[in-house]
């Protein structure tokens, strides 16, 4: 493996609640004017698998290739740096019978994600079974920017989504799920 591959990518990440059906619309509606786009609606199918460390997750893509995504995010509210790690997968099914037969299923998530791209960020708004609905924001890092640079993206992107910090969640979908 080549030293460029193993070098993790990093995002800066919130993710938050969002109260209703007409609230979550209105979040739509905000990202729509921003990115100037209507975005993309891809649903996803997660595994999860009982990892040793941090989250690996198989994620089903109706429309591109599935993914194995092993990443780390510390469970705070609020701005937190992610570091991952991404393989696309030509045989998704027989990478998930290996892992299940290898570290187990921790379990599954099915939602419908809204998709928005503007500037660095990705902007998720998911409608997820079982759970609800949430904003995700994914800001994106070069490799020259610190923590902070991203962590200031979020805050701005927060106040441009009216996300209040009592919205501001911890840890992952599977986690609510389980609970």
């Amino acid at each position: 493996m080549s030293t460029e591959a193993s070098i993790a990518s990093r995002n800066i990440e919130i993710k938050a609640s969002v109260p209703s059906e007409e609230a979550f619309r209105r979040k739509v509606e905000i990202a729509g004017q921003l990115t100037g786009s209507s975005g993309e609606v891809i649903k996803q199918h997660d595994v999860f698998f009982n990892a040793q460390k941090g989250r690996l997750k198989l994620r089903y893509l109706e429309t591109k290739k599935s993914e194995l995504i092993q990443y780390f995010r510390p469970d705070v509210g609020g701005p937190k740096l992610s570091t991952f790690h991404k393989i696309d997968l030509d045989e998704p099914k027989l990478m998930e019978t290996v892992l299940a037969e290898s570290v187990g299923i921790k379990g599954e998530v099915r939602k419908r994600r809204h998709l928005f791209l503007h500037q660095q960020t990705r902007i998720h708004l998911d409608d997820v079974e079982g759970l609800g609905y949430f904003l995700e924001f994914e800001v994106c890092l070069n490799p020259d920017q610190t923590v902070d640079d991203g962590t200031r993206v979020a805050n701005e992107m927060m106040k441009l989504f009216e996300i209040d910090e009592k919205d501001l969640i911890e840890g992952a979908y599977m986690d609510k799920l389980l609970k």
